[in-house]
């Protein structure tokens, strides 16, 4: 455990007129990491140190995109993935301090609300048109088509709170509420666009409470029924719009634009997209920042191709 007394010393040698020490100084502040943050965090927000803020917040920063580095390859390794957990961590380049239960806090209402609706319902386009009232009409979510490129179109507490999203932002969050009631509702990771697909389970989907998120896997699909566009208010479609899509976007058809996708996939989406928003909004340091996360998938982000 680090005293105050020797934080305080490392902090005021953060602007020593030999850059030697103030590297030596930001490496052993970094090498503590997110044991001192708290301690760091505390002297920020106190003005501790008012000529030291500025170096002070950027090692704040620093610290916490090392955690969230480590986060997200620790969560590679979880066999329990969810989708709600990717956008999470996707989020929190911009919100660090960004925890899943905080944020699933939000929807309890969401949720209560659609079981409510949805308890006795079993057909699955009836499902999703009920759904699609609850989202579209009700609590009024909807595509950010005025700003589409904006980065708060990815983040989670930002859609929650202006009820506006991408493409994969809306996704996400109908699918977690429709996997929390057993409808099994999945993202699919299509070119220039991001869909859901509603499947048939080998395993009968457990109707029994509001919270069974985590009971839908991945790799219990069968097959997909039909397909779901959420920046659509819900838009019900087939295989075959999906064809006609891709001929249309001059992309050769395979099997994955057709099929679920996993939680890794959608937090590499998720990623890109920011990368776009970031250089579009000229946020140079974010942007270099998603690409070095981006890396720990094995992602280079030189090509200036745009996924939503």
């Amino acid at each position: 455990m680090t005293t105050d007394s020797e934080l305080h010393s490392l902090v005021q040698l953060l602007d020593d007129s030999d850059p030697e020490v103030v590297e030596i100084v930001e490496s052993r502040l970094l090498f503590k990491g997110y044991e001192i943050l708290s301690q760091l965090e505390d002297l920020w927000l106190h003005g501790t140190f008012p000529d030291h803020a500025g170096l002070l917040e950027d090692i704040i920063q620093k610290i916490q995109f090392q955690k969230l580095s480590q986060d997200i390859i620790h969560w590679k390794e979880e066999p329990s993935k969810t989708d709600f957990q990717a956008w999470i961590l996707a989020t929190r380049i911009q919100f660090p301090g960004l925890t899943e239960g905080m944020m699933l806090a939000h929807l309890n209402q969401l949720r209560i609300d659609a079981w409510v609706k949805l308890s006795k319902v079993r057909n699955p386009l009836d499902q999703i048109q009920i759904l699609n009232h609850l989202f579209f009409e009700i609590y009024q979510f909807k595509g950010n088509s005025n700003n589409y490129h904006s980065p708060d179109n990815s983040l989670v507490n930002r859609v929650l709170e202006t009820k506006m999203g991408n493409p994969i932002s809306l996704a996400v969050l109908y699918s977690t509420v429709a996997k929390a009631l057993g409808i099994p509702v999945f993202g699919v990771n299509l070119p220039q666009h991001f869909v859901l697909a509603y499947c048939r389970m080998n395993a009968e989907p457990n109707w029994d409470g509001v919270y069974n998120q985590y009971e839908l896997k991945i790799q219990e699909v069968k097959s997909v029924l039909f397909y779901i566009n959420p920046f659509s208010k819900g838009q019900i479609f087939s295989v075959d719009s999906i064809d006609a899509f891709l001929k249309t976007i001059k992309v050769e058809p395979e099997s994955s634009y057709y099929q679920p996708c996993d939680s890794e996939q959608i937090l590499i989406r998720m990623y890109r997209n920011l990368y776009h928003a970031y250089d579009k909004s000229f946020d140079f340091i974010k942007k270099e920042q998603v690409k070095e996360l981006l890396s720990i998938f094995k992602i280079n982000m030189e090509s200036n191709d745009l996924d939503e």
